[in-house]
């Protein structure tokens, strides 16, 4: 979608250590500037195909460059408005098809997953997301959380006097997903849009590796090694060392230009 921009990707995927197989799915696109993690939920039948159709809906979005059926004034609307909007209108899009694909199909009965992406433009990083999967952005070396969980937790704690019940929600329920793209036939993504500069890396992942590794370490990573590639190995295999306890995703990006 925009050519012009210069961006540096990289992306890794990893069973982990102990699923049997991989209900990841991702997307590093620096040529459409788009930037995608989708964790089919685990316990969900087909939760890697409904991952897998997230992914392949918005992409597809974007590459036909096809008009999306919601209405929108794109011609009162600025070029950043319409970015925006497009992307969400991309995964509810998205979020059609796998309930409509739940509902035909038997063996996809139940099947969803989480949605975290970003849409680097001139100036402009357009991010929408639902679930757990989750948005960094590192900049001057601050790594940053651009993304708000939609779980059981996140909830308790985001009320402002829910203190009480959270720390008693501080069980296997607590990581409970609240939303979900698939799970309804209609679901609210959150989204939001962030002024961009030169250097900064954006981070999209699952919650197997933010869960399991420190931010801090994270960072430190992120900060140390300006090979994107290699970055992304070492996230892996440190999701592994501290347990590998779901499937792991990372996609990476750096702005260039300054």
């Amino acid at each position: 979608m925009y050519p012009q921009l210069a961006i540096e990707a990289a992306a890794q995927s990893d069973v982990g250590r102990r699923r049997s197989h991989n209900e990841d799915s991702f997307a590093a696109l620096p040529c459409l500037g788009l930037f995608m993690v989708a964790d089919g939920l685990g316990g969900n039948a087909a939760g890697e195909v409904a991952s897998r159709m997230a992914i392949e809906v918005v992409k597809s979005c974007f590459e036909e460059d096809e008009e999306l059926d919601e209405t929108w004034p794109y011609g009162t609307a600025t070029p950043h408005d319409r970015d925006e909007v497009r992307l969400v209108l991309s995964v509810r899009k998205a979020n059609r098809a796998i309930y409509e694909a739940s509902q035909r199909y038997e063996e996809a009965r139940g099947m969803a997953t989480t949605f975290a992406g970003v849409l680097l433009g001139p100036g402009m990083a357009y991010i929408a997301h639902v679930g757990d999967s989750r948005v960094y952005r590192l900049r001057n070396g601050k790594l940053e959380r651009l993304t708000r969980d939609h779980s059981l937790l996140e909830e308790l704690l985001g009320a402002g006097d829910g203190a009480r019940e959270a720390v008693e929600a501080l069980s296997s329920r607590a990581r409970t997903i609240t939303r979900a793209l698939g799970a309804d036939e209609n679901v609210e993504i959150e989204s939001r849009v962030e002024a961009t500069a030169p250097g900064d890396i954006f981070l999209v992942c699952s919650d197997g590796l933010w869960g399991p590794v420190p931010e801090r370490r994270i960072a430190g990573i992120l900060g140390a090694h300006g090979d994107l590639g290699f970055a992304a190995e070492l996230l892996i295999d440190l999701a592994n060392e501290h347990g590998g306890p779901d499937n792991v995703t990372c996609v990476l990006a750096r702005l260039g230009g300054g």
